[in-house]
């Protein structure tokens, strides 16, 4: 991860969530947080990008999007 906040790639992502933060990446979750990222307007997402910065909150939502479409997704 070097120096950054989030991984870089998908698959180091994908553990962090899974195993790290013991979080199931199951269509419900991931579909909820794919909708809230993608409300600008959302609290929880305004606080995320004054905190982390637009770049990130658009890398994570790109990760959820690519969970989508993984093979292990329940």
């Amino acid at each position: 991860m070097d120096n950054e906040i989030f991984p870089r790639y998908y698959d180091a992502w994908k553990v962090c969530i899974t195993q790290k933060c013991n979080i199931p990446l199951t269509k419900e979750y991931v579909v909820k947080r794919i909708d809230d990222l993608s409300d600008v307007n959302s609290t929880s997402t305004k606080l995320f990008t004054e905190k982390y910065g637009a770049h990130w909150r658009d890398r994570i939502l790109g990760y959820f999007k690519q969970a989508l479409n993984d093979p292990d997704l329940k």
